[in-house]
C-alpha cells in the first residue's frame, strides 16, 4: 500500500481514539495488582521504603508529563488538522523564542525537582547504623552457586538463609570468593554487588516478621538462576525469636542413636569424603581459626533450613538424597562432587543430615 498525504492525514486524525484505547488497555493491565512474594513495591524494611517512594514519585512525574504532552499533541492535531476545502499551507512561523524558552526551562525545573530528593535518598541509604544500638553484623560471601553467612559476634557460620530480628539494625558486609554476584531480596530494597577482593555494605531494619525470598541478580555462571537466598525475620521475643535461633545454632550437632539410620548416614558422610568440603560442629571440625571450608556450606544444622541447594528445593529427606546422589542433575554445573553413592548410601546421608536441626 502506498501512503499519500491524505492517507497520512486521516491516520493522524484517528490517532487520539487509538491512543485512548491503548491507555484504557494499560489501566486494565495495572489493575491486576495481586500480592507477589518478590514485589519491590511492598517493602518490609526502611531501605525498601525509600526505593518504593522514589519509584512512585518518578511514576507520577512521568504520568503528569505524559498527560501534558499528549494533551498538547491531541489539541494541536484536532485544532490544526486540514479541513475540507483547505488547499493552502498555513502561515509558517520560525524562531518562537517564548516557546523555546518554555521547553528549555520546564525540563530543567523537572530534572532539578527529581535530582534534589534523589541525592537526599542516596545519602540516607548510605548512612551507617547507630553504634549505640544493637546491630546484627553478617559477612556475606557469594560463591558458585550459594551464599555463605558468617555471624562474627555470634560465632555462627551458615548458608543461604539469613536470619535477622524485626526492629533491629542489620549490617551486611558483602564480597565474593569467585566471580561477581549480586545479593537481592526485593522486599528489602536495592541490590548489592558481591565482588571478589572488595567489600560492599548494606544495612536495613526489617519491620515485618516472616520469610522473604531473594535471588542473585548478577549473571554468574551456569546455575545463576538457581542461586537463590532467603531472609527469615524473627520476632524479638518468644519461641521463634532471633535469640532462640542463635542459641540453637551455637549448639553442636545432634548425636545419632547407636544402630540408627542416622548413625549409618554419619559413617558414610565421614568415609566417603564429604568432610573435604563440608563441616559439622562436633563431627567434622574446622581447622583452628578457619571460618569455613570455602568449597561447601557448613551443615551443622542443615536439617533446620527450610530449603536446600540455595533455595532451589524444599528441605526433606528425598530431596536431600537426590541432591547428594547427583547434584548436577538439579543444578547444572554445580561444583559439588558427585561421589557415585548408591541410592542406599545417599538416602542414609540424607537421613542423617535432615536430623541435624
Amino acid at each position: 500500500m502506498t501512503w499519500s498525504l491524505p492517507h497520512f492525514r486521516r491516520a493522524v486524525a484517528r490517532a487520539p481514539g487509538r491512543l485512548l484505547a491503548l491507555v484504557a488497555l494499560a489501566l486494565l493491565a495495572i489493575a491486576c495488582n495481586e500480592a507477589h512474594p518478590r514485589n519491590t513495591l511492598q517493602p518490609i524494611a526502611d531501605t525498601g521504603d525509600i526505593s518504593a517512594w522514589f519509584y512512585h514519585m518518578l511514576l507520577w512525574v512521568d504520568v503528569v508529563i505524559l498527560v501534558l504532552v499528549m494533551g498538547v499533541w491531541t489539541f494541536a492535531v484536532l485544532k490544526y488538522r486540514q479541513r475540507p476545502g483547505d488547499t493552502e499551507l498555513p502561515p509558517q512561523d520560525f524562531g518562537n523564542h517564548k516557546l523555546e524558552l518554555i521547553w528549555t526551562v520546564l525540563p530543567t525545573i523537572i530534572v532539578i525537582a527529581i535530582t534534589v530528593p534523589t541525592v537526599g535518598g542516596i545519602f540516607k541509604l548510605a548512612e551507617r547504623p547507630d553504634p549505640n544500638q544493637k546491630i546484627i553484623v553478617v559477612e556475606i560471601t557469594g560463591k558458585q552457586w550459594w551464599w555463605e553467612f558468617d555471624y562474627i559476634k555470634e560465632g555462627i557460620n551458615t548458608a543461604n538463609e539469613l536470619h535477622v530480628e524485626a526492629g533491629t539494625q542489620v549490617l551486611l558486609h558483602m564480597t565474593s570468593a569467585d566471580v561477581i554476584h549480586a545479593w537481592w531480596v526485593p522486599r528489602l530494597g536495592g541490590k548489592r554487588d558481591a565482588t571478589p577482593g572488595r567489600r560492599q555494605d548494606m544495612h536495613f531494619i526489617a519491620r515485618e516478621v516472616g520469610t522473604f525470598d531473594g535471588q542473585c541478580a548478577e549473571l554468574c555462571g551456569a546455575s545463576h538462576a538457581l542461586m537463590g537466598t532467603r531472609i527469615i525475620v524473627h520476632p524479638p521475643a518468644g519461641e521463634d525469636s532471633y535469640q532462640h535461633w542463635v542459641e540453637e545454632q551455637q549448639e553442636k550437632a545432634k548425636e545419632p542413636a547407636a544402630g540408627s539410620p542416622e548413625e549409618k548416614g554419619r559413617k558414610v558422610f565421614l568415609e566417603k569424603g564429604c568432610v573435604a568440603c563440608h563441616s559439622i560442629a562436633g563431627v567434622a571440625e574446622l581447622a583452628p581459626g578457619a571460618r569455613s571450608r570455602t568449597s561447601g556450606p557448613n551443615l551443622t544444622h542443615v536439617g533446620g533450613r527450610t530449603r536446600i541447594a540455595a533455595n532451589t528445593l524444599e528441605n526433606n529427606v528425598d530431596n536431600l538424597a537426590k541432591w547428594i546422589k547427583n547434584p548436577q542433575s538439579i543444578k547444572p554445573g554445580a561444583l559439588m562432587t558427585n561421589l557415585g553413592l548408591t541410592d542406599e548410601d545417599a538416602k542414609a546421608v540424607a537421613t542423617y543430615l535432615f536430623s541435624l536441626k
